[in-house]
């Protein structure tokens, strides 16, 4: 691993314990409503998409299991890939490709369809320490700044359409969120990545950390 990669990943690693540790301060300030807990895994289904540097980090955690384990899960994520369009999943496709199909079909499914997670087995994630940032975060009242004056939360702890005190909720989450997309576009904008769509079970079937590898051989910085 290049020392670039290397520092990518200690920023990312020091945005995701920021995430997490915003995620424990709010559950606490709502423990009497949070299911969120091993063994609960509803928010594991929903479908969503990843950037670059989560899919690398999740190629990474893939590479580092065991052989069994690994096909296990690649053999998953080719199954998931495959429902999510409909049968248009090919292991040959270019990346520009597979985004594009991974792309149109989160665009026609998002909200209206549930596939499992390929990470997860018996019900927890077998990559927890390198799941990407919605699933560190899900299940509190989140921000989003797609939809800045609605704070969106799972269905298992708030009900749709009940007003939840924000106080003290929103501004910490808009820092972390600008923070993620400042880090975001600065990366793809010194590694010149292109702008894809992936899902989790793309970062498991194919390696994502090459990507990023490749861009950084490139960097006119190397």
């Amino acid at each position: 691993m290049s020392s670039d990669l290397r520092e990518i990943y200690r920023t990312y690693e020091d945005l995701l314990a920021d995430v997490d540790r915003e995620f424990g301060r709010v559950r606490d300030m709502f423990i009497d409503r949070m299911q969120c807990r091993q063994g609960c895994s509803s928010c594991c289904s929903q479908l969503f998409s990843i950037s670059a540097i989560e899919g690398a980090y999740i190629s990474k955690a893939v590479k580092e299991l065991e052989p069994e384990a690994r096909e296990q899960m690649r053999q998953r994520a080719r199954e998931y890939l495959t429902e999510l369009t409909s049968g248009a999943f090919d292991e040959t496709h270019s990346a520009e490709e597979h985004s594009r199909v991974v792309g149109e079909a989160l665009d026609r499914l998002v909200g209206r369809h549930h596939i499992p997670c390929p990470a997860l087995v018996d019900d927890a994630c077998s990559i927890y320490g390198n799941r990407p940032i919605l699933a560190c975060k899900y299940g509190i009242p989140l921000w989003n700044p797609k939809k800045p004056n609605v704070l969106q939360a799972c269905e298992l702890n708030f009900t749709d359409g009940e007003v939840i005190e924000a106080e003290g909720l929103v501004e910490p989450q808009m820092q972390l969120e600008y923070r993620w997309l400042s880090f975001k576009a600065s990366v793809g904008e010194e590694l010149d990545l292109p702008d894809l769509v992936a899902t989790v079970a793309s970062a498991v079937v194919f390696d994502c950390e090459a990507l990023l590898e490749d861009g950084i051989s490139s960097s006119p910085a190397t």
